[in-house]
């Protein structure tokens, strides 16, 4: 994907990343962070990043199948960001051990990363129309033409909450405007970021710190940028009012940073790249977004402690 980047870095990407970057709260475009799963993927260093829910969501996953979803037989499976959860590796399997599937389409935002992942899901057996889709979910879902129906989306990971509120509405319209009324959305959801921060073990922090610094490293890499990463300390925050975490790369200093052909930026001190959100909605918010986009909430699974919910959304009759 570098490579790639800085030979043509003129158009979505770089526009993507000066308007990112200009923004009051300056932002890391969320392709970045998709590139770095992709290379430590490649260099064999490690997998997917992983969330503290994955047991559970898989584990309400095939709940739901076993129950509401129990005579689905789906021909086309549509994974929606799958590296964010292992889970959608279970839940992928589960349905094409029914004996339906035909075709698994994988979308990530990094194009070598949603191959890495279609990879991943279809190591157990051959699918010919699959494909692997390097999207932007909030905007487009280019599945092929001919991809099959029935089908099931799999947005695990809390992928729905990986995004503004405006976000999430545009990713339910997306998939909603590829659906017919026999196609359903698996979705997993957290539901209490409150305390995610004070439970984050230093380990997490250092490896949370580590990919986020990297994957602003990338954009040195790709543009010939001139971030001294050494700068920059990682903060994990939640907005009690948004109900969301949020993560940042917080300059220690004052800098002024030149990214050629992109922009220049100056940071004061203190102020931050916010790098990540991962946002909660519950019940109602959920049920209300999806009646906006055409969408109705079929079933909505939660698990005992309350942190983590499967739910599932059909088309509106």
């Amino acid at each position: 994907m570098l490579k790639a980047e800085r030979s043509h870095l003129s158009a979505d990407v770089a526009a993507e990343l000066r308007d990112a970057l200009r923004r009051r709260q300056k932002e890391l475009p969320a392709r970045w962070l998709a590139a770095l799963d992709a290379a430590t993927l490649r260099a064999g260093t490690g997998g997917p990043r992983c969330h503290g829910h994955e047991s559970i969501e898989g584990e309400l996953g095939l709940a739901v199948l076993g129950t509401t979803l129990s005579h689905a037989r789906p021909r086309g499976l549509v994974c929606v960001r799958p590296s964010a959860s292992s889970a959608s590796l279970i839940l992928a399997d589960a349905l094409w051990q029914r004996g339906s599937v035909t075709a698994i389409a994988a979308a990530e935002l990094d194009s070598a990363l949603a191959v890495q992942m279609l990879e991943r899901i279809t190591g157990r057996g051959s699918f010919e129309s699959s494909a692997a889709v390097a999207c932007d979910y909030t905007v487009d879902l280019p599945l092929p033409d001919n991809f099959p129906r029935p089908r099931v989306y799999l947005c695990l990971g809390n992928v729905l909450g990986s995004v503004t509120a405006v976000g999430a509405v545009r990713l339910l319209r997306v998939l909603r405007a590829t659906m017919r009324p026999t196609d359903t959305i698996i979705l997993g959801l957290e539901m209490n970021q409150a305390d995610s921060v004070a439970a984050l073990s230093n380990e997490d922090l250092d490896a949370a710190s580590a990919r986020h610094i990297a994957a602003l490293g990338l954009i040195n890499t790709a543009v010939g940028a001139a971030f001294d990463l050494s700068r920059f300390d990682y903060r994990p925050t939640y907005d009690p009012e948004q109900r969301r975490l949020e993560t940042h790369l917080v300059a220690r200093k004052p800098l002024d940073v030149d990214l050629p052909g992109v922009c220049a930026v100056r940071f004061r001190k203190g102020e931050s790249i916010r790098t990540s959100v991962s946002c909660v909605f519950d019940r109602n918010r959920v049920a209300a977004m999806m009646a906006g986009v055409g969408l109705s909430l079929a079933e909505w699974m939660l698990d005992a402690t309350g942190g983590y919910v499967i739910a599932v959304a059909i088309p509106a009759i």
